[in-house]
């Protein structure tokens, strides 16, 4: 198109006919002025389609992330309510007997799992790598945008479940040596000893006991709320992440 316009140019000006001339003069250069408006407006597209794809990715990974989080969640709820099982059955032992000798191997069997906890953790990988990269702003929904910042800032380490972690390692350093003797040591070691006698074994009537019970029980049923408003958060989340791989 531009030899064209140039063939008539040089036939104009042989001819000296110079309005023509610049009339296709004009033209030509507005072809031109066309052909980069259109090259950048390509640009744009490809650049914009790109940063689209990059923003896919990224939500393709946090979707991931938020699903693995749903189970792991799932399994501390799991493994919190098998807990709390333990712990009821160790207030019904000691209330139907005040006989060490009875209550002691069956609470004996609970104490494995009353000494172990489970907490959850976020797993924010994901989205800490794009903000690490400053692609943020690559989320072009402003509410999942903000969602998502919100849920990353949640404090799940210095909350109810620090407190789940303390109150089990204390029943743990309590319960032991209140619960030690010589039959039970004898049945899971293998050893003689001279502890006391099972007979000995007063917890049913020890209050700290009861206590640290209690507030085991009391925070997992706050950690369960925690981890059912958290579930209710990722699920919107992934409606938002959903709606947005779909536009």
């Amino acid at each position: 198109m531009i030899k064209f316009f140039r063939k008539i140019r040089q036939k104009l000006l042989a001819e000296n006919r110079f309005s023509k001339y610049l009339f296709y003069a004009a033209g030509e250069i507005i072809l031109v002025m066309v052909g980069i408006l259109l090259a950048l407006q390509v640009n744009d597209w490809n650049t914009k389609r790109l940063l689209k794809s990059k923003e896919q990715v990224y939500l393709q990974q946090i979707r991931i992330s938020l699903n693995n989080d749903l189970e792991n969640i799932k399994e501390t709820k799991e493994f919190n309510a098998l807990k709390a099982s333990y712990i009821d059955s160790t207030f019904i032992a000691l209330e139907q007997s005040s006989n060490p000798e009875k209550y002691v191997p069956t609470i004996t069997n609970y104490i494995p799992r009353m000494t172990e906890f489970a907490v959850f953790y976020p797993n924010s990988i994901a989205f800490e790598n794009m903000t690490a990269s400053e692609n943020i702003d690559l989320i072009t929904n402003t509410e999942l945008r903000k969602d998502l910042s919100i849920y990353y800032k949640i404090d799940f380490v210095n909350s109810t479940q620090e407190r789940i972690k303390e109150q089990t390692r204390q029943f743990a350093d309590d319960i032991f040596p209140k619960l030690g003797n010589k039959q039970t040591l004898k049945q899971f070691a293998q050893h003689d000893s001279h502890l006391r006698d099972i007979s000995e074994v007063s917890i049913h009537t020890d209050v700290q006991v009861y206590t640290h019970l209690l507030n085991m029980a009391f925070i997992m049923d706050s950690q369960n709320e925690l981890l059912d408003a958290t579930i209710e958060d990722i699920k919107r989340l992934l409606d938002l992440i959903k709606a947005n791989l779909k536009s």
